[in-house]
């Protein structure tokens, strides 16, 4: 069944939505236990029921982890979303906490790509360096300079 052919009448049980979205059980009962999905009702037979537009929060949600939100985050927002509104000062503030992260992982992402660029022209012998440079650029990569340690640099 297709999420896209679930009409809003519709409730799913665990099993199914979790098919449909395309996460296991244990994240479904995380992102519950989170507070990211309201509590369903249950049938009849006391397993929950949830609504067909569940599957849209569950990918929303999936779509925001990816990108580097946390679940206080993803959480906040749904709420705000849920009561109506989203705050635009708050906004700018994740906002920019967002670009600052996003920042620090492309610093990461290209210190891991030179090496691997290195690794695989041949030179393996970056591998075998006994003072770690590349894990220290790595962890170094996308940090704030310390006001001391510019200085030190400079």
């Amino acid at each position: 069944m297709a999420a896209s052919s679930l009409t809003t009448a519709a409730a799913l049980s665990s099993g199914e939505l979790c098919r449909i979205a395309g996460v296991s059980r244990g994240t479904l009962r995380v992102y519950e236990r989170e507070g990211l999905l309201g509590l369903p009702p249950r049938g009849a037979n006391g397993y929950r029921r949830f609504p067909a537009d569940a599957v849209q929060r569950l990918q929303a949600i999936r779509q925001l982890k990816a990108v580097g939100f946390s679940l206080r985050e993803i959480g906040w927002l749904l709420s705000e979303r849920d009561d109506g509104g989203l705050s635009p000062a708050q906004m700018r503030q994740l906002a920019r906490e967002q670009v600052t992260a996003i920042d620090q992982r492309i610093a990461q992402l290209q210190v891991v790509r030179e090496l691997a660029a290195a690794v695989a022209a041949g030179h393996t012998e970056l591998l075998d360096d006994p003072e770690c440079g590349f894990l220290l650029r790595f962890l170094a990569a996308g940090q704030p300079v310390a006001a001391g340690a510019a200085a030190v640099e400079a």
